[in-house]
Formats: structure tokens, C-alpha cells, sequence
């Protein structure tokens, strides 16, 4: 199982936790500048249109950093998916290989919005939802048949979500975003997902080391804890004696070893006395 390999043991564990950690702390902080740095800090670093005087380059990664002002959780409900999966596509992918993949989902997922952003009275799109959108899409395709627990409550297969998530995302660009002129960045959510199935095919099928993801094992801090087991005692031991044969090819060595000596032993009748020693330790 996925879990039970070394590189998923402490080191591994706790390289990947410090990451996804490291992710979130750093969304947070921007947040928190956010709050204080005004509507400049917005336009510089979120992605927009010319009519907010953008974009900027660099903006096509930094919006994915950025979160609404008016209600916290939007950077919550990113945050929890980036923990979450984060945590079950580390030890896969690695660190170098999941930054690849959050940043080219993020990047995808700007482009995409930017092109539909002419077809739509949006300006602005911000938040790490594109980058949440891919790493979904690429634990979809590396444990498709795997059991997960959606909320920690629905069950169902990894490529269930999959499947949900690419409906919803161009079900909103379609009758929301583009017919509508929702505010809600679908078309972000649809290239995020794009951008993980490109680096799925592209990077991680080329090479798949360290593992090929073919078993997903729930972590343990995902599951309930199970109940401890009571260890019963007996009050007899059990008697592990040598085979009556053995014994008797034992005294034979021993009664050569009084009458020749040691030296005179066979490399077999060295190897008896050796596995009749094992035997008495065990008693």
C-alpha cells in the first residue's frame, strides 16, 4: 500500500506536512497584507483586464494568492483543499514535482480566465481555486478506483470527485459565467483542471517514480482511530523441544566431538549443533 512504502514513513511525512503547511502559512500572510495594502496591492498583484490596468505578467501566478476581503472563507475552503490534497499527493509526486503541478494548474487556470474575461463583464479573478481544481483533477487520475471519504462522510471513488468537480466547473462557465456574467471564476476553476491533466500526462506519466499510484491507502489522520485491542495472557507457556531424530543426531555429534574433538566436525554437523542451540534458546 501506498502508505506502508519508506518514503512515506516520518521524514517523508513531515517534509510533506511542512510544505503544504508552508503553502497555506504564505496564503495566509498575503491575506493579512492584503487587508492592510489596499486596493493597489489588489490590482498589482490579482489578475485583470486593462480596465484595472492589467495584467501583469506575474499576475497569472500571484492571483492564486490573493482571497476575498468580505468573507474569510474563501481562503478557508481553499486552504482545507489544499491541506487535504496536499497531503495525499506529496509523498507521490514529491516537493519539486507538486509545486510544478500547483503552479501550472494556477497558471493554466489564469489563461483560460483571461481569454473568456472578453466574452464577460469580469475583471478580476483571484484565489487559489484553479490550483485547488488541478490537484483534484490529478488525484482523479492517479487514484481513480481508490475509496475516499468526501467530507470525511460520502463515499466514493477518487474519479467520482473528478467527474463532479469538471461538471460543475463547466456547467459554471457555461450558464454562469458566460451566459449569465456571474461573478464567480469558472472558467479558472476548468483551466486549473486542465493544467493538472497536463502535467499529469506530460510530467508525472513520463516518469511515475516513486510509485504508480495504483494502491491509495486512507491516512491515518483521515481515519477514526480504531479501538484498542485487549491482549490476553495464558497461564501455561508452551514447550518447543527438538525433534527426536535431532536429538539423536545431536548426542552422536557430541559423542565424535569427545573422541575426535571439535576440529573433527563436518560443516552439516557444525550446522546441526547450531540449529539445536536456536531450538533450546527458544525453550
Amino acid at each position: 500500500m501506498l502508505y506502508d512504502r519508506p518514503y512515506m514513513q516520518q521524514n517523508g511525512s513531515t517534509r510533506s506536512r511542512n510544505l503544504v503547511l508552508g503553502i497555506i502559512i504564505f496564503n495566509v500572510v498575503i491575506y493579512a497584507v492584503q487587508l492592510t495594502g489596499g486596493e493597489r496591492f489588489f490590482r498589482f498583484f490579482a489578475l485583470t483586464t486593462s480596465e484595472l490596468g492589467g495584467p501583469y505578467i506575474w499576475s497569472f501566478i500571484t492571483y492564486s494568492f490573493l482571497h476575498s476581503t468580505q468573507s474569510v472563507f474563501h481562503l478557508v475552503g481553499n486552504m482545507i483543499g489544499v491541506f487535504f490534497l496536499g497531503r495525499a499527493l506529496l509523498p507521490e509526486l514529491g516537493e519539486k514535482r507538486f509545486v510544478s503541478l500547483y503552479l501550472i494548474s494556477t497558471l493554466v487556470g489564469g489563461i483560460l480566465w483571461y481569454i473568456v474575461s472578453f466574452a464577460t463583464p469580469s475583471h478580476a479573478v483571484y484565489g487559489a481555486s484553479g490550483a485547488v481544481f488541478g490537484l483534484i483533477t490529478c488525484f482523479g487520475l492517479m487514484y481513480a478506483e481508490s475509496d475516499i471519504y468526501f467530507m470525511m462522510v460520502i463515499r466514493m471513488k477518487a474519479k467520482v470527485l473528478l467527474y463532479i468537480s469538471l461538471g460543475i466547473a463547466a456547467f459554471g462557465l457555461i450558464f454562469f459565467e458566460l451566459l449569465n456574467g456571474h461573478g464567480t471564476a469558472h472558467s479558472a476553476h476548468l483551466g486549473g483542471m486542465i493544467g493538472g491533466y497536463l502535467f499529469y500526462k506530460l510530467i508525472y506519466l513520463r516518469n511515475p517514480e516513486p510509485g504508480k499510484a495504483e494502491d491509495f491507502k486512507m491516512p491515518d489522520w483521515f481515519k477514526p482511530k480504531p479501538k484498542r485491542a485487549t491482549t490476553k495472557t495464558f497461564p501455561y507457556k508452551i514447550n518447543i523441544s527438538p525433534p527426536g531424530n535431532l536429538k539423536k543426531e545431536v548426542d552422536r555429534i557430541l559423542d565424535k566431538i569427545n573422541s575426535q574433538g571439535f576440529g573433527a566436525l563436518t560443516d552439516s554437523e557444525k550446522k546441526i549443533l547450531d540449529e539445536a542451540g536456536d531450538l533450546l534458546k527458544k525453550r
